[in-house]
């Protein structure tokens, strides 16, 4: 444990500010205007409100069945983060507990307590944990019912949230469905960056212009890839390019104006690594 500890303890104390960003988020916002939540955080928050138990204690018990039980889903590392996210979010729940802003407004409390909570869960999951519960559950599913894991996820906390309709009023329920967008938002900048990255698939006469118009503009190299057309079968080349959004634009006109019948697909990308991005290791 100590060598896994020295080689991955900037991970995990991302893990802990992550958590405990989370733990000030559902304090300080959710509980105040009686908000729900997804995942075994929710789950915690729905007892909170029927039984008054603490979501530190419970979300901590539900996280340990669940991971207990998916363990073998999980890789050994994405298992280690895991136990170490949920215990310290159960710390950090109950250390944060008597933390209230006092603030009674539906639309503050669901914009910023998603916002927050969507930073830290985006923080955590960055370093490959995660927040245990439905992402569990999901692998699991994925497994046995091969239903893809996003999809897992998805209806996993639908359930979660629609259950509040028993506790909850109409109105914190559909202001809880806006803080979980707000979070996955939050979330997915995170996760993505400041500076999110396309990739352009360029299908030209003029590909080896265009590759060095766009060398000489954003400085960075492209892959010609050689294909043919289904219906032609005529071999040509595709320009594949890794450029940041802001650069989109600029490249459009660029291959508009050396070549206005080229074919562009411009698609998102969650994560590049390698050389002249994100250092791999």
């Amino acid at each position: 444990m100590a060598k896994f500890i020295n080689k991955h303890y900037k991970n995990i104390i991302l893990c802990f500010i992550g958590t405990f960003i989370n733990a000030l988020g559902v304090n300080c916002f959710l509980l105040g205007a009686n908000l729900g939540d997804g995942g075994t955080v929710g789950i915690s928050l729905a007892l909170r409100y029927t039984l008054g138990l603490s979501p530190a204690l419970t979300s901590l018990i539900i996280n340990t069945l669940v991971v207990f039980v998916g363990w073998k889903f999980l890789s050994k590392t994405t298992a280690i983060y895991t136990v170490i996210a949920n215990t310290a979010l159960s710390f950090f729940l109950n250390l944060t507990e008597g933390i209230n802003l006092g603030v009674d407004d539906f639309v503050i409390n669901s914009v910023f307590g998603g916002a927050v909570i969507g930073i830290g869960a985006g923080l955590v999951i960055s370093t490959g944990s995660t927040l245990g519960g439905t992402s569990v559950i999901a692998k699991v599913l994925n497994k046995y019912l091969d239903i893809k894991t996003s999809q897992g996820i998805f209806m996993l906390d639908g359930l979660v949230v629609l259950s509040f309709l028993l506790v909850l009023p109409i109105e914190n329920v559909l202001f809880t469905i806006i803080m979980l967008f707000v979070t996955e938002r939050a979330t997915s900048f995170i996760i993505e960056g400041f500076n999110p990255k396309k990739v352009v698939t360029i299908i030209s006469n003029k590909n080896e212009e265009i590759s060095n118009k766009i060398n000489d503009f954003t400085g960075r190299g492209s892959t010609l890839l050689t294909g043919s057309g289904g219906y032609s079968k005529n071999q040509r080349t595709m320009l594949y390019v890794v450029v940041p959004q802001s650069q989109v634009t600029r490249i459009k006109k660029l291959v508009n104006k050396e070549d206005e019948h080229a074919f562009l697909a411009i698609h998102d990308v969650r994560d590049v690594l390698g050389s002249g991005f994100i250092n791999i290791n």
